[in-house]
């Protein structure tokens, strides 16, 4: 069960934005020093806040239990000064680069304002495969019926990996860990493989875009 959500002291629209560059996975610091961080975590904008303000946003985020700042994937060492997730930044290049990640509070706080639709959630992506000949994709959806319309949506798309309708293979998952932070009672998962076919950039740009599960932070 998600926490109660707190509203005192009140949440900005730049901690929600922060909160959102995070809700799929750990977001690396160093990404959100890049030129244009929106564009590397596929975002439709960003707070061009300057270095100090930003490590301050993420300490008070941090000390409010909102999110956990460490070393990534999982590591046990938190930090919570502005110093210290300074200094983290700088060291992307570790073998144990720093991240940040919701707890289920902030979890919960990124709920109650971006009202996600779950039922809409689609995770997808590639597998490695041992078959050299042919790539192994997995979906995970709320209901076959998603899964499959996200197999299709793929079947459309002017790309160079051909979805082999013949290939799906699904499962039912109880329960089903969207992210890292959510978990819903059921869930499925449908893989299949995909074989090489030219690229059709027409196509592509002919798909129409799909609208967002969740109301986006706009600054």
């Amino acid at each position: 069960m998600a926490p109660p959500v707190s509203e005192s002291p009140p949440v900005e629209t730049l901690d929600l934005w922060l909160l959102e560059a995070a809700m799929e996975l750990p977001t690396p610091l160093h990404m959100l020093v890049e030129p244009n961080p929106h564009i590397a975590l596929n975002m439709a904008d960003d707070p061009r806040l300057s270095r100090e303000e930003l490590c301050e946003r993420l300490s008070l985020l941090a000390e409010r239990g909102l999110i956990r700042v460490h070393a990534l994937p999982d590591g046990l060492q938190e930090l919570f000064s502005p110093e210290e997730i300074s200094s983290a930044i700088d060291a992307r290049q570790s073998r144990t680069p720093f991240g940040y990640s919701l707890t289920d509070a902030g979890g919960a706080i990124w709920e109650h304002h971006a009202r996600p639709d779950w039922s809409r959630f689609v995770n997808a992506g590639q597998e490695p495969s041992a078959d050299e000949a042919q790539d192994a994709w997995v979906i995970e959806a709320a209901s076959l019926e998603a899964a499959d319309a996200e197999f299709h949506f793929h079947e459309s798309l002017g790309d160079v990996h051909q979805p082999v309708g013949e290939s799906k293979h699904g499962e039912v998952l109880t329960p089903w860990q969207v992210t890292y932070w959510k978990t819903l009672p059921h869930g499925y998962r449908l893989r299949y493989v995909t074989v090489p076919r030219p690229a059709d950039p027409a196509r592509s740009r002919s798909v129409p875009s799909r609208p967002p599960w969740y109301t986006r932070v706009w600054l």
